[in-house]
């Protein structure tokens, strides 16, 4: 049975962002990419080429999240990784007129800079809601998808059932849930949670708190619970909580699908993506992108999508 389909930000300044540096798909010096395989010595002609090629294209500043593994996080050298930047850097290869740069940044960070138009792109495995959809410009095709749930402790007695039935066991039992970022997909849900029902999730939205946190929070007891999505628990857990303190339990109706933000005067730049992510889906190889990072087509939750089914591209060697 598939999973359904779900489809205010703090005023921080860019001098307070962890910024690390801009690059391009790959190492930090931009000279490879995560697809790339051993091609040997490129001929002169072919690197004066393709250096004249760089020039002439147009440079898309792209703020990237770090702190959502396996989605987009820096790997034990400090680089960039994770599926949404693989999918990028892809996309970068098949757009010759365009040249991808990212700046390493929080989520809150990234959308202010979308605001205030010092990105063009915001790559943050990103939950849709109405409220961004009115700021910012949605693919046609998703990076990612799986499905949402509540992180609580293994004893908590919070049984399985749909989002607003496991929300309201939650509540009822008095329950903290850790802190949230502001107006991510989190707080949209609590917030729209509290505005309809009597009984109230207990939260605050100060801050952005990453799943390994989280997790060590609700084993300590600090908080109750933590909402995120299932490939983000089951990448760290076994290091975290190897001896099963948490648990996970996924929402009947928590499928999903997350996306590339654009801003809103990209809609040149999102039809691009969009053509490439066509050819992705079609050959393939975003199926074996998701099998890769998360075990399963994570893209068979999104309800209704047209390349739900596709078989694993055996050739990518990504």
């Amino acid at each position: 049975m598939r999973i359904r389909l779900y489809k205010n930000i703090a005023a921080l300044t860019l001098a307070g962002a962890m910024m690390l540096g801009v690059t391009s798909c790959g190492s930090s010096d931009g000279t490879s990419t995560p697809a790339a395989s051993s091609k040997g010595s490129a001929s002169s002609a072919a690197s004066a080429a393709s250096a004249a090629d760089d020039a002439d294209a147009k440079v898309v500043k792209i703020g990237i999240s770090t702190d959502s593994m396996p989605n987009c996080y820096l790997d034990e050298n400090g680089e960039l990784a994770g599926e949404n930047y693989e999918v990028m850097c892809l996309v970068d290869e098949m757009l010759p007129q365009y040249k991808f740069e990212y700046e390493p940044l929080t989520q809150d960070v990234i959308l202010t800079g979308m605001d205030t138009g010092t990105y063009q792109v915001g790559v943050f495995n990103a939950w849709y809601n109405d409220d961004r959809a009115e700021k910012y410009l949605f693919p046609k095709y998703p990076v990612s998808g799986g499905v949402q749930g509540l992180v609580v402790s293994a004893d908590s007695g919070i049984t399985e059932g749909t989002k607003e039935e496991v929300l309201t066991q939650f509540a009822e039992a008095g329950l903290n849930m850790v802190p949230v970022s502001p107006g991510d997909s989190s707080d949209s849900s609590f917030s729209e949670f509290n505005a309809t029902h009597d009984v109230k999730i207990n939260y605050e939205a100060v801050e952005e708190i990453d799943i390994s946190t989280s997790i060590r929070y609700i084993m300590q007891g600090r908080y109750d619970g933590a909402q995120f999505f299932m490939s983000n628990y089951t990448t760290v857990n076994q290091e975290v909580d190897p001896e099963g303190k948490t648990k996970f339990i996924p929402y009947e109706d928590g499928g999903f699908g997350t996306w590339i933000l654009y801003a809103k005067d990209q809609q040149e730049l999102v039809d691009a993506v969009d053509g490439a992510m066509k050819q992705l889906f079609e050959n393939g190889t975003m199926a074996a992108i998701s099998e890769k990072y998360y075990g399963e087509n994570v893209f068979q939750y999104v309800e209704g999508f047209e390349y739900a089914d596709v078989a694993p591209n055996p050739d990518y060697k990504g």
